[in-house]
């Protein structure tokens, strides 16, 4: 009896393709890059990036965002990049994470 059900979890497994998926990051608040910001904080402390992207809003309008954010790590700026992809699907385009200040 045990056997059929090990196979079975062998089966599913290699259907998958014995890779399991990885939980989203989580969402965070970018940070607007202003001048307060670069003066609180160490200039090798702060990690920044652009994004532009349009999605379908309501009664099928289309929406352009185009936003320069400041974070506190690295792990932070690549979680908000992962999200404003989600959120703005259509013709994105992103500057990779990068240290220093955009400005």
């Amino acid at each position: 009896m045990k056997v059929p059900v090990i196979v079975l979890g062998v089966l599913l497994v290699s259907l998958a393709g014995g890779t399991a998926l990885a939980a989203p990051p989580p969402r965070v608040e970018g940070l607007l890059c202003t001048r307060s910001l670069k003066a609180s904080m160490p200039k090798g402390s702060i990690w920044w990036t652009a994004f532009y992207g349009k999605r379908t809003g309501f009664f099928d309008r289309h929406e352009t965002t185009h936003q320069v954010r400041c974070f506190k790590s690295e792990a932070a700026c690549k979680a908000w990049l992962y999200w404003a992809q989600s959120d703005w699907p259509y013709l994105n385009q992103w500057l990779p994470c990068a240290r220093g200040f955009p400005y």
